[in-house]
């Protein structure tokens, strides 16, 4: 059995996965980590993972010796398995690993989180038999990999200039493909849209759109926002020129509003996409924690 953690933008997940990738048992938290400074985030990070972990093993009945590594993938710069940086918590130079592995005596393992999520599609999901491909992993930003034939390498898409002096990113720079497309950015829209709630969750909206997208304003952010993700889509097509493009995060959750228009959309910029096609992540948004625990 190998513990995988999802240190997401927004939260943290942790899960059980056995030897043949399948995740059994999973918990997760929300947190509004912009709330804490770096000093005080850092242990209330490894602090949360523990007592995420203490939940899982006890719902399984799992003593913690049985447990032969844990992964966590991270949004950030991972270098000798260490957190270089990661600018969406304000995190630089962190020896998680190191701080786990002394608690609990079990190798741990830190990945960059698109690359975990693009490791578990390539090996149990959507991209087993592609040899040239791009992951994106839409959720409080956007993360991405590439993939050709069995190496995955980590490509910053969501960094991408998709309108000069554009929107600030946490990254420095202006006009970040992620600053108009992350799911996010996505859900806040549609939060101001339909003036409701900033606490509003995911699912929540998505019972609020079952009842009201045929509205013509849903259906014109909806437009927009797949608009604007598309013309960053387009320019990942051109420069790669991969076979496939598979879109995870938690982007999934939204199929029914977003990827089907989503592809309607593509084929009209056919000439400029070329021969890339699209999937949705078959693992979902668990693909970073299953990710977490492969080599």
């Amino acid at each position: 059995m190998k513990i995988g953690i999802d240190l997401g933008g927004s939260h943290i997940a942790v899960g059980m996965i056995t030897e043949q990738g399948k995740l059994i048992a999973k918990k997760e938290e929300n947190i509004n980590f912009i709330k804490y400074n770096e000093k005080d985030l850092k242990p209330f990070i490894r602090d949360r993972i523990q007592s995420l972990m203490n939940v899982v093993l006890k719902e399984l009945q799992i003593p913690i010796f049985t447990v032969k590594t844990i992964g966590i993938g991270v949004p950030g710069i991972i270098q000798e398995n260490k957190i270089q940086t990661c600018t969406k918590y304000h995190i630089f130079h962190w020896d998680l690993a190191k701080e786990l592995e002394e608690q609990y005596h079990i190798p741990v393992k830190i990945q960059n989180d698109a690359i975990c999520a693009a490791k578990a599609e390539k090996k149990y999901g959507n991209l087993q038999e592609v040899k040239k491909a791009v992951f994106l992993c839409l959720g409080t930003g956007i993360g991405g990999a590439t993939i050709v034939e069995d190496t995955i390498l980590p490509s910053e898409y969501g960094h991408l200039i998709l309108q000069e002096g554009g929107r600030k990113c946490h990254c420095g720079k202006k006009g970040c493909f992620e600053t108009y497309s992350s799911m996010k950015v996505f859900k806040n829209g549609l939060i101001e849209k339909l003036q409701l709630k900033e606490t509003t969750s995911s699912e929540q909206l998505l019972e609020i759109l079952e009842k009201q997208s045929n509205k013509g304003e849903i259906n014109t952010y909806l437009e927009e926002y797949l608009d604007t993700l598309l013309a960053g889509i387009v320019i990942i097509a051109k420069m790669v020129k991969p076979e496939l493009i598979c879109l995870g995060g938690s982007f999934v959750y939204f199929e029914k509003f977003l990827y089907h228009r989503l592809q309607e959309k593509a084929l009209e910029k056919k000439q400029e996409i070329g021969e890339t096609k699209f999937t949705l992540a078959k693992l979902g948004n668990t693909a970073g924690i299953i990710g977490a625990t492969l080599e």
